[in-house]
């Protein structure tokens, strides 16, 4: 609030050519929310302005925090437009109509109206002026129209075209120069990735984000954090996601409302009852019942979570009571949602011993499984861990189907009254039941291994092999698509010196931290090795040897700067750079970068040879 009230003190009599700046506050990630409300109502005060260009720019910038998630909201808006559309048309500057128009698309998104959002999109996602545009802010404004366009795309599962557009996005910033909402960018890219199941792609996208939003305000910082969390808990890593949602709750209490507040304590609240910490489980539940919590949406995941902790503690009926609360509603939730909601209603019906509602639950549970694991099979930009999940969905399946007939036979065993015929389906169902168990892990250690034999033990990136067999491909690849890419090898200078002082262990700590130094200067998409013990291979693909050369150089740097291992030492790298020639063989690329990166050493050290 104070920090408000300062924002308010210090600019109460902006004149109004200052109007573009107090705006570009908000747009460039200075300002929270609060305060982003508090810039809108001073400047909405001042007006009318003399110049019209300014009542514009303020009309403009109202549009994005129109609420149409109410009838009310909806209406309130619809006006605001009949107000806002003159004045803005008398201003006559492109910029701003263009501005506009991608606002009303992203509230037609919002409201579900797809096709009417893609209708003010076209004349924007579609200029071919793009490449001449000077104005910082119209490329903004473009890359925003193609955010939008991926959130819609997304949300039809036109999952390339959505990637497509966020890339198109993020590249429109960084020209721009728009460094806050490129960060954002990513975010949206990890959206693709998270709905695509590639989990590990989705973190390192976030990370990426999270790393960029530092600067900028903490509300963006801790709602990256949030969607890191969220990635991990679907990735089954549920202690990550515990420990970064833990890590983000009191800021989460400082700029939220008791409905923002009591989602990260539900989170918390579910993922503890799934590890079976029920104490701690119940530390949260008891925060949560001093909230004042008014949204039906927490209220639902609150009903839901509290019903689980109940069953988990055994008090049936105060788990059915919270239960009875959102029964019946399940049928606009997320898929996930409803799985979790199954789950529930199955266990619940055989604790009561209702056999009917057991088994119908788990056949709902089993036809959402396989929708599930169509989707899965038929999005081809998965990564190779898809084949993992695909076989956990069938095995989970089988488990299902199993249950439910076992159960189905138990019934008509009961109302038979047919002792024997139950125990021999009990007993064929148990060694079911095992088989699929034993197939499970069988499978899942096999993937394991798969994995674990491509990475380097100490670093966990790319071992000497698979870096090696990732360069042929990527030399394939230009061939057949007349591409040029680039390799960097690296090599720690006076190596052997760090481990005849300090020892093996600290020449290990080197190399890890060389390494993570590495791998947060390049891009995503750029591909890191080790080799050999000191020496490294990154391969980049669709980059030229000026960019190659720029990025040896950042990593040079970044390695110098930096103090490294527990002792604090200063290291240096070599880098020998090529670009890969078209009909070169790999043989004789790794020859010509690994004769570079002697130059580079022979020219003495710590240089790029390129």
């Amino acid at each position: 609030m104070f920090r408000i009230f300062c924002f308010l003190l210090f600019s109460s009599q902006l004149a109004a050519t200052e109007v573009e700046n107090e705006i570009n506050k908000v747009f460039q990630g200075f300002t929270t929310k609060a305060e982003a409300i508090a810039i809108l109502s001073k400047l909405e005060k001042q007006m009318p302005y003399e110049n019209a260009l300014d009542n514009a720019q303020v009309m403009a910038f109202k549009c994005w925090f129109s609420n149409v998630s109410t009838p009310n909201g909806i209406s309130e808006y619809k006006q605001f437009l009949e107000t806002a559309k003159p004045v803005i048309q008398q201003a006559n500057n492109l910029s701003l109509i263009q501005e506009l128009a991608v606002c009303e698309a992203n509230q037609e998104y919002t409201q579900g109206n797809y096709q009417t959002a893609l209708e003010h999109l076209k004349p924007i996602i579609n200029t071919t002026s793009v490449e001449n545009t000077i104005s910082p802010k119209q490329l903004s404004t473009i890359a925003t129209a193609h955010i939008v366009l991926n959130r819609i795309q997304l949300t039809k599962g036109n999952y390339q075209e959505a990637f497509d557009s966020a890339k198109t996005a993020y590249q429109l910033f960084e020209k721009a120069g728009n460094d806050y909402e490129k960060a954002l960018a990513l975010k949206e890219i990890a959206d693709i990735h998270i709905a695509l199941y590639n989990y590990e792609l989705a973190i390192e996208q976030l990370q990426r984000a999270k790393l960029a939003l530092t600067k900028f305000n903490e509300q963006e910082h801790y709602k990256v954090t949030d969607q890191l969390a969220y990635t991990y808990e679907e990735k089954g890593d549920l202690i990550k996601a515990i420990e970064l949602y833990k890590s983000i709750k009191k800021d989460v209490r400082r700029f939220e409302s008791d409905n923002g507040y009591a989602y990260i304590l539900i989170k918390l609240t579910e993922l503890n009852i799934k590890l079976n910490s029920l104490s701690q489980a119940d530390s949260y539940l008891t925060e949560l019942n001093t909230l004042s919590v008014t949204d039906s949406w927490i209220l639902t995941l609150y009903n839901l979570t509290k019903s689980e902790w109940y069953l988990a503690n055994s008090q049936l009926q105060a788990a059915l009571t919270s239960y009875e609360k959102i029964a019946g509603h399940n049928q606009s939730w997320p898929a996930n949602l409803r799985e979790r909601y199954l789950n529930l209603t199955s266990r619940l019906a055989a604790a009561r011993g209702d056999t009917y509602l057991q088994i119908a639950s788990q056949q709902q549970l089993i036809a959402l499984i396989r929708d599930k694991q169509q989707a899965i099979a038929n999005n081809t930009l998965i990564s190779a861990r898809l084949n993992f999940n695909y076989e956990q969905q069938n095995l989970e399946i089988s488990r299902l189907e199993h249950e439910s007939k076992l159960q189905q036979k138990l019934l008509a065993v009961a109302e038979d009254k047919s002792f024997w015929q139950g125990l021999t389906v009990i007993i064929t169902c148990v060694c079911l039941l095992l088989f699929a168990v034993y197939t499970f892990k069988q499978v899942r250690q096999k993937k394991y291994f798969e994995v674990l034999a491509l990475k380097d033990e100490l670093t966990g990136i790319a071992n000497r092999r698979a870096i090696l067999n990732l360069k042929q491909s990527v030399m394939l690849q230009n061939k057949l698509n007349q591409q040029i890419s680039s390799l960097i090898s690296i090599d720690i200078d006076h190596f052997k010196a760090v481990n005849d002082q300090y020892g093996h262990d600290i020449g290990d700590e080197l190399i890890i931290s060389i390494t993570n130094t590495i791998v947060q200067t390049v891009r995503c998409s750029d591909r890191v090795g080790r080799v050999g013990g000191e020496e490294f291979l990154i391969v980049l693909e669709n980059q030229s040897l000026e960019h190659a050369k720029d990025i040896a150089e950042r990593i040079r740097l970044s390695v110098a700067e930096k103090e490294h291992t527990s002792l604090f030492i200063s290291a240096t790298i070599s880098l020998g750079v090529i670009e890969i020639a078209p009909n070169e063989t790999s043989e004789q690329a790794a020859k010509r970068v690994d004769l570079h990166l002697y130059e580079a050493k022979r020219g003495g050290r710590n240089t790029v040879f390129s």
